[in-house]
Order: C-alpha cells, then structure tokens, then sequence
C-alpha cells in the first residue's frame, strides 16, 4: 500500500535523499524551506541541492509534492516579509530559480481529510484573515489556498506576535506551534514543519482534528 511521507524543512540538508531511496514508489510531500540554513553550507551545495530536488519533482511529478516555506517565499515575492538568514549573496539566483520553476510548487496539499501547508492553519486566521469556506460544498481547503484572492493573498503575507510581526496570528508560512496547537483548525488532521521539534508531535483536540509537527529533518526524522 502507498505511503504518504512528509519530509520537514530542508534548509540545505541533503539527508532527504536516502528517506526517498528508501520509499521509491511512495508520494513524498516536501514542507518547504529549501533556503536559509542554519549550519555553514556553501552556496554551491545549496543550489545543487535545490536543484535535486527540482529534478527529483520533474521525474515523478504525480509523487512528489513542492510546498513553499517562508524561507521561500521572501525570494519569490519582493513584499513577503523576510526572514532570518536571507542569502543576500545569491538571492537573483534563487529568485531567478523560482521563477523558472514556479510551477512546481504549491501553497498546500490536501489528501482527503489530511492538510499539508509550512507552517499551519489556525481557525483564527482561516475564518478572520483568510476568510476561507469549509461549508459542504466548497473548493478543498488547499484548493482555496494554492488559488488564493486577491485580498486572500495579503493575508498569506501575515506574521503573528509570536514571531515578531504585528499580528495576532501567522498565515501557513508564519504560523507558531504556540497559535497553531492550541487552534487548530477544525475537522481536519495538518501535517505541518517551520517550527523545530527534536521528535514528531501530535497535539489533538478530537477525533477529527489534529496537528502534527515535523520540522525534524535535522535529527533525520520524518512524517509516515
């Protein structure tokens, strides 16, 4: 039976290729952030792994799902707030990247009742700031998102208090684990990354509602 594998921030780590060798034919859903890293990589290595990863999307395009992160976004849109670590030195390369590859990424995944974004959905900005509709009948949730309005879009933008914005809460790039475990957005179970967690952590609020937290590629753990 096919797996669903969520892999958390890259940040230029190269340990997700042997989680992909080893589920050659399960669908691999990438949380984001391919940029910024925390520990010393050369650029080089940094845009020879992005680049892998592109290669990898382009040989099994049905398998393997491109989210963005907000280590992403401040290279693709010159108004998105920027993040810590933004490479200065290769920012037109990594513009020029995404541009090119645009296609190739999405805002959110959604399989069934399962919710893939960066960061995550809380019922306080779905309802307040993104003003989406989970009424019968409706687009998906990650369809509403990967099509967002005009004024929809804005609201993607956002940065909560909790990570120095002037919000009461983050969008799917800039939510915190302190907004998003504590509201998670209703009726839907999220698999999430952005906020580092040494081992995978489940908070639920019902049988129907869930978040978990992932963003532990770095102690070379994933979401199965």
């Amino acid at each position: 039976m096919k797996k669903t594998i969520a892999i958390g921030d890259i940040h230029g780590l190269k340990n997700w290729k042997k989680i992909v060798e080893e589920h050659p034919t399960d669908k691999i859903v990438f949380l984001g952030d391919y940029c910024d890293p925390y520990v010393q990589i050369s650029n080089f290595d940094l845009l020879s792994n992005m680049l892998d990863i592109i290669e990898l999307k382009q040989k099994r395009k049905d398998d393997i799902i491109l989210l963005l992160g907000n280590h992403d976004m401040h290279y693709i849109y010159e108004d998105f707030p920027v993040s810590t670590r933004y490479n200065q030195d290769i920012a037109r390369l990594l513009q020029a990247l995404f541009k090119d590859e645009r296609k190739l990424f999405q805002f959110a995944y959604q399989d069934g009742n399962t919710l893939f974004t960066h960061a995550g959905v809380s019922n306080l900005w779905w309802d307040k700031y993104f003003k989406g509709n989970t009424n019968e009948g409706a687009p998906s949730i990650a369809d509403q998102l990967n099509n967002p309005t005009e004024e929809q879009m804005k609201a993607m933008f956002l940065v909560g208090y909790g990570r120095g914005g002037n919000c009461e809460c983050g969008s799917i790039f800039w939510a915190d684990l302190d907004e998003t475990c504590h509201d998670s957005l209703l009726g839907v179970h999220q698999i999430v990354g952005h906020t580092q967690v040494e081992h995978m952590r489940t908070v639920s609020s019902s049988e129907e509602t869930s978040i978990t937290y992932c963003d532990c590629l770095c102690h070379g753990k994933f979401c199965s």
